[in-house]
């Protein structure tokens, strides 16, 4: 039995044309300021706007923006408008405004979602002046099964100056035309399911962040209840929130931008303690429904695929997902929907949990522009499918088209993150469209990236861009393992365990013993993948090249610890394997140092056991007696091979 709510549609627009009435802002003090700077012109000419859907001739609301003979940003009263100074300066409107402007040349530009050309056009200002704004649709994404949300909207954010609600949410949403707008404002209206004000063009869901300073943001989509706390420090893993998450039957855990920055170590500042330093750990669980690979928090022009790519090239089934951040409240911030993600699923209407199911089913892409109107791979399979095949060579013939109210360059397709074919345009810039051929001879994933230059005041974003979720192929079973992919978040893990090292704080024992089981677990795993015969095109060896893996455990440690690893070159790596028939032995060297490096104690590993060798260090120095409590380096030296890993001793 489905325990879903279902979600009755309300047909009228009362609620928004109400909302002129209700003043939003917090502070007085700030609208004086924004009114002063660029307020309308009192006693100058009225300029009267509709916008207009071109197919429909209905009003229909828009994101504006109206650049005065002086050049200033002009809107209507600013409560009414929700006034925002990004990117020059726009507001939003029902579907018509009208204020005072100076006489002379003034432009304005419409704009309604990436499904619309935006509307941009000069005039010369003489007198009272009423315009008729055209909006044309040149697609209609939901009429092919695809509809678009933002994962990630806040309109309760903290040093926000409007006081907004749900009604606002949509209000907004149907102005960037979004068909679902997931407010992640932490029990701030908590329904439990689609909020009431939804209509059948939108869908407002009221949902939660769950926000740790160390292990990372997620948006939870759908939940049913609120999981508590939302703000965590060391003590709890998001995979622990995960399963309180999934228990729920419907809501998604999606990783949200969990960017790879220079600012590891941050933890206490944005934007390093919003980092996803726990997601290469918790996808091997199967915790992580999707990734953002376009956030307004992510690094430069908001778009980071690296980690994402990394976690496709190590086999993990990843959709991609849009959520823009966009504090909606915040007079500075960008507009919700500028990154989005479109989702296919069945039906004339949008559902909530429908759409939910097509994002972990990974049939998405993202985009702040072009759209994907075909993915035919072999005629019969899109996004986010996939498909077994026996050892073979196949040639692979993919039908894609891609569409933009912007000129595009280029549609890359990708093999495992490498562009194997380009298309470019044929004609008009706005529609690239072709066949694409290439062959496949290994297990492998297939996307297709849309890129362009940034053009316009619309676009979010240094770029047009967009991506495709993956198609797979499954060559026969082979595990997607390349050796890039699997060294990157095998040092993110490593990455985690020092930071853990060097500022973990838990309230009891047994929280910091759980957290480094799970990091060396983890680490394990990629170190077995690593071990595991590498992709084609890291056909230089039958395996990896050699490298020390060395483990500690426990770690930390209160009596003693056992350092385990790797002290012989793997058959067919590293120069010795070139003058041998097999590994090649070799006396390693085991020394612990203090963080000053002064040597502690040195250590003699037993004889190797399938490889590996293991010692331990009782605590104490060379001397007999215990070391203080404290962090400790404990270095390998093996031939050619050096490697070290830290301690922490505890008494």
């Amino acid at each position: 039995m489905d325990f879903r709510p279902r979600l009755s549609f309300r047909k009228d627009r009362t609620v928004s044309r109400s909302r002129e009435h209700r003043s939003r802002l917090l502070s007085p003090a700030v609208l004086l300021c924004l009114s002063a700077a660029v307020a309308p012109a009192l006693g100058g000419p009225i300029l009267t706007v509709l916008v207009v859907d071109s197919g429909s001739g209905e009003l229909v609301p828009a994101r504006c923006s109206v650049v005065d003979s002086l050049g200033q940003s002009r809107f209507p009263y600013i409560y009414s408008s929700l006034y925002h100074t990004y990117g020059g300066g726009y507001f939003y409107a029902d579907g018509d405004f009208a204020f005072s402007v100076p006489g002379g040349r003034t432009v304005i530009r419409i704009a309604r979602g990436p499904e619309y050309y935006p509307y941009v056009d000069t005039l010369t200002i003489l007198g009272d002046t009423t315009v008729t704004c055209e909006l044309e649709r040149f697609v209609d994404m939901r009429g092919a099964g695809w509809y678009s949300g933002d994962v990630e909207v806040h309109i309760d954010h903290i040093g926000g100056i409007y006081n907004l609600d749900p009604t606002d949410a949509h209000w907004v949403g149907r102005a960037e035309n979004l068909d679902f707008v997931n407010c992640l404002d932490n029990g701030f209206h908590f329904t439990g399911g689609p909020d009431p004000v939804s209509t059948e063009d939108c869908i407002v869901y009221m949902s939660e962040e769950l926000r740790s300073f160390v292990y990372g943001h997620c948006a939870l989509p759908g939940l049913k209840g609120l999981v508590l706390p939302s703000s965590t420090g060391w003590g709890t893993l998001l995979m622990d929130v995960a399963d309180s998450v999934h228990a729920q039957d419907g809501p998604l855990m999606i990783y949200s931008h969990p960017v790879t920055t220079h600012d590891y170590d941050q933890i206490e500042d944005w934007p390093g303690s919003g980092l996803g330093r726990e997601l290469p750990v918790d996808v091997i669980q199967g915790k992580v429904d999707a990734v953002e690979v376009m956030s307004y928090s992510n690094v430069d022009g908001g778009i980071e695929l690296d980690m994402w790519y990394a976690l496709l090239n190590c086999g993990f089934r990843m959709p991609p997902c849009a959520g823009s951040d966009a504090a909606v409240n915040r007079y500075t911030d960008a507009p919700m929907g500028g990154f989005r993600v479109y989702v296919e699923h069945e039906g004339d209407t949008p559902d909530i949990y429908q759409w939910l199911d097509g994002i972990s089913a990974g049939r998405t892409f993202v985009t702040n522009g072009p759209l994907f109107t075909e993915f035919d791979m072999l005629g019969s399979w899109g996004i986010g499918d996939s498909l077994y095949i026996f050892r073979n060579t196949y040639k692979i013939i993919l039908d894609l088209t891609a569409v933009c109210a912007f000129p595009m360059d280029r549609v890359d397709i990708l093999m495992n993150g490498r562009v194997v074919d380009t298309l470019v345009p044929g004609g008009d810039p706005r529609v690239i469209s072709g066949r694409s051929e290439f062959f496949i001879f290994e297990s492998c994933w297939i996307a297709a990236m849309a890129c362009g230059p940034a053009v316009e005041w619309v676009t979010v974003g240094d770029r047009l861009f967009a991506h495709t979720g993956a198609f797979y192929f499954d060559y026969d079973g082979e595990h997607i393992h390349k050796r890039e992919a699997v060294l990157f978040l095998a040092e993110r893990v490593d990455s985690l365990i020092d930071l853990a090292l060097e500022k973990g704080e838990w309230a009891a024992p047994e929280d910091s013993i759980r957290l480094f089981d799970e990091l060396y677990a983890a680490k394990s795993w990629y170190m077995d993948l690593m071990g595991v015969t590498s992709g084609t095109e890291d056909h230089d060896g039958n395996t990896v090249p050699p490298a020390l893996s060395v483990t500690v455990y426990p770690n930390p440690f209160s009596g003693s610890a056992e350092i385990s690893f790797n002290a012989s070159f793997p058959l067919g790596g590293g120069r010795s394997a070139l003058m041998s028939p097999g590994p090649v032995p070799v006396k390693p060297e085991v020394t612990v140092y203090d963080l000053s490096g002064r040597p502690v104690r040195r250590l003699l590993p037993g004889e190797a056991e399938g490889g590996r060798f293991q010692v331990t260090w009782d605590g104490r120095n060379d001397a007999g007696r215990p070391a203080a409590s404290g962090i400790y380096f404990c270095r390998v030296r093996s031939g050619e091979m050096e490697s070290s890993a830290k301690m922490l001793l505890i008494r």
